[in-house]
């Protein structure tokens, strides 16, 4: 290892493969989104890191750029109240100007969309809704731009408009937190025909996002790992997130198989890796089977994945997984496995190891020797299972002879009828002589009739079939041989 620097979380790279604790590069971080995106992520940020001046003025620079007053006001005083020493006042003039053009911007559009509205003009009520949710949302309106955005809806007149459409609301409800919504309108876009590459990416970061918000790991890393990593648009997330959110996800869901095949030879996967050393530094060491380094890497880097937006509610819970996960690969192809080096390997002492195990192997054919500190498998019985499988033919040797001689006993008794063309003249003439017997028991049939059927058999094995009508009119008999 060359010891690298991670340009975007400043995270550098030691002799062993660990990351070692520095703080995220703030600029380099957000410099990857632009609008409101980078002020939302930069706020998170900023509210849940150390308070540091150097954030606060730099928070308070991305709001007035963005022409957002309430996180503006909400960060100088943030300011003034962590480092009184370094406090500002607030900007009055600033805020006066920035209403101003705000409310200016509002009532033109408004005035353009009446005018459009008397006229009828269905595309451009359309763009002016659209410019509208545009405007709120740059400015953190969240709400008021979701209302414009469904409202264009109405208007549009194209498959190219219903997928805007989509795309608008589906980028909206992500920052409000509405999973729900995000997978109804990803639904919906199924049934578009759509070959943008951009627009397929948007929606499978979305879909990926999603995932993980409802916790199903496995689904998430799957997507996020197949995510085309080519021309990158201002996005909701960026090509770190990716990989990130990708990395954590499979290793606390994938076993070591899934693991090799969607992630270390995933080729799409391999341009994310290449970029960012230290995450594929502590991938390969999970994927080598050296637990230590790469718990302990990830553990350094646990305070700088809470500081991300989307991550960071999922952040104990895939540690958690990912140790987890860690012990099971680590046992799973020993029949008996030393606790003492186990203990060592994952950085923790014999006691709580046997508390972790205790929860893992509840489950498995695992059981714990706390005496000899000694992880045992459940052996397999091979005698048993032998004599089990040569039971399990036997019987279904015996079902399939009985059904052989079953067969065979009712080609002898002529009672199959071939195709007409295959048939031969014993077997028309046992069908004619069947048909007769059974016209004669309809013709005598009546409601006060009953009817006898009774087959028997003599010593030269010719079977006999004996029919006796009781009826008003007296018995009848007939045989048939």
């Amino acid at each position: 290892n060359s010891g690298g620097i991670n340009a975007e979380y400043g995270v550098s790279t030691q002799s062993t493969g660990e990351a070692s604790p520095v703080c995220l590069d703030l600029d380099s971080y957000i410099s990857q989104y632009v609008g409101n995106v980078c002020l939302q992520r930069l706020k998170f940020y900023v509210d849940n890191s150390r308070p540091s001046s150097d954030n606060y003025r730099l928070l308070i620079q991305t709001a007035m750029d963005c022409k957002n007053i309430t996180v503006y006001t909400d960060a100088v005083e943030a300011l003034n109240n962590t480092c009184p020493s370094e406090g500002i006042s607030v900007n009055v003039d600033w805020i006066t100007q920035t209403s101003k053009y705000l409310i200016n911007k509002v009532d033109r559009l408004e005035q353009d969309l009446k005018s459009y509205q008397l006229s009828q003009d269905k595309e451009n009520i359309r763009r002016t809704h659209q410019m509208l949710g545009d405007h709120y949302h740059d400015c953190g309106d969240l709400s008021n731009a979701i209302k414009h955005y469904q409202k264009s809806r109405d208007y549009g007149t194209t498959v190219a408009h219903t997928m805007e459409f989509l795309l608008n609301i589906i980028k909206v409800s992500v920052y409000l937190n509405h999973w729900t919504s995000v997978s109804n309108y990803i639904k919906k876009t199924d049934h578009i025909d759509n070959t943008d590459v951009k627009i397929t990416r948007r929606l499978l970061l979305a879909k990926g996002l999603c995932e993980m918000s409802h916790n199903n790991y496995k689904h998430a890393a799957r997507i996020f790992s197949n995510i085309p990593c080519d021309t990158w648009d201002n996005e909701i997330i960026s090509p770190l997130c990716v990989l990130i959110y990708a990395s954590l996800c499979a290793l606390a869901s994938f076993n070591r198989k899934d693991f090799q095949k969607l992630l270390i030879e995933n080729n799409n996967f391999k341009q994310y890796m290449d970029a960012q050393p230290t995450i594929r530094n502590f991938l390969f060491a999970f994927y080598n089977r050296e637990y230590s380094a790469g718990l302990r890497s990830l553990e350094l880097l646990r305070s700088e994945f809470k500081l991300d937006l989307f991550l960071s509610p999922h952040v104990d819970n895939l540690f958690e997984k990912i140790r987890s996960e860690s012990i099971k690969q680590y046992y799973s192809p020993y029949m008996t496995c030393d606790m003492n080096k186990m203990a060592e390997a994952f950085n923790t002492n014999i006691d709580e190891l046997e508390l972790e195990l205790m929860k893992l192997v509840a489950d498995q054919p695992v059981r714990i020797d706390s005496h000899n500190k000694v992880l045992r498998a459940s052996e397999d019985d091979e005698r048993s299972r032998i004599f089990e499988n040569v039971l399990d033919l036997s019987l279904t040797y015996k079902q399939k002879t009985q059904a052989l001689l079953v067969k065979s006993a009712i080609l002898k008794a002529g009672l199959v009828i071939k195709a007409a063309v295959e048939e031969k003249a014993e077997h028309q003439h046992l069908k004619k002589n069947w048909t007769r017997m059974w016209n004669l028991i309809l013709e005598h049939h009546t409601s006060s009739a009953d009817i006898a059927l009774q087959c028997t058999e003599d010593d030269d094995g010719k079977l006999y079939l004996n029919c006796v009508l009781d009826s008003d009119m007296g018995k009848r008999k007939c045989c048939l041989k």
